[in-house]
């Protein structure tokens, strides 16, 4: 059985509604299924179910940082 914790909501800086969402979801394609991080937006408030979202599995977290971390890095200050 899939279980959902959200473990953050990041608000847009000028949007009042618009939020990205983390979540963990243990099980989320049924029993045994490997955990993922479950990144959501919203841009009507529900936080607890974004109309958009990717879901991440936890062997690839890394990977994913450092790839933003990679834009971040290009990105003018």
């Amino acid at each position: 059985m899939s279980n959902r914790n959200l473990l953050t909501a990041i608000q847009y800086k000028d949007r009042e509604k618009a939020f990205i969402t983390i979540a963990e979801i243990t099980e989320p394609y049924g029993e045994g299924s490997e955990t993922v991080i479950s990144v959501g937006s919203t841009l009507k408030g529900d936080i607890d179910n974004p109309s958009w979202k990717v879901h991440v599995p936890v062997y690839m977290i890394d990977q994913v940082i450092a790839a933003l971390n990679d834009v971040k890095r290009d990105e003018p200050e």
